[in-house]
């Protein structure tokens, strides 16, 4: 667990990609009564530290909810939410050099 300002964040998973040099980190976001939880999804290559104040989400939609990612390669992955999110805040098409296919 993670404080961010006034903020919670809570890892939940990581998913490598196929050589293992990437991770999908997704966490859990709480911001108290005026800001509604969200689950966030972000990139980081392997080795290197996940920061909520410095590695950039390219997903955010309300609520937690349960992820699933699969890596087709090194530079795409398939992102899904279970259930489908009621709103998205942020949904990229790419991070870095790998591009984002939502399900």
């Amino acid at each position: 667990m993670h404080e961010f300002g006034a903020c919670r964040v809570v890892r939940q998973k990581l998913f490598a990609s196929p050589t293992g040099s990437k991770l999908v980190v997704v966490v859990w976001k709480s911001c108290g009564a005026k800001v509604p939880d969200s689950t966030q999804a972000s990139i980081v290559a392997r080795g290197r530290t996940f920061s909520p104040e410095d590695t950039p989400t390219f997903v955010s939609v309300r609520g937690h909810l349960d992820v699933v990612v699969v890596w087709s390669s090194e530079r795409a992955v398939r992102i899904g939410f279970i259930p489908e999110p009621g709103e998205v805040f942020k949904r990229d098409p790419r991070a870095g050099d790998v591009a984002i296919n939502y399900e």
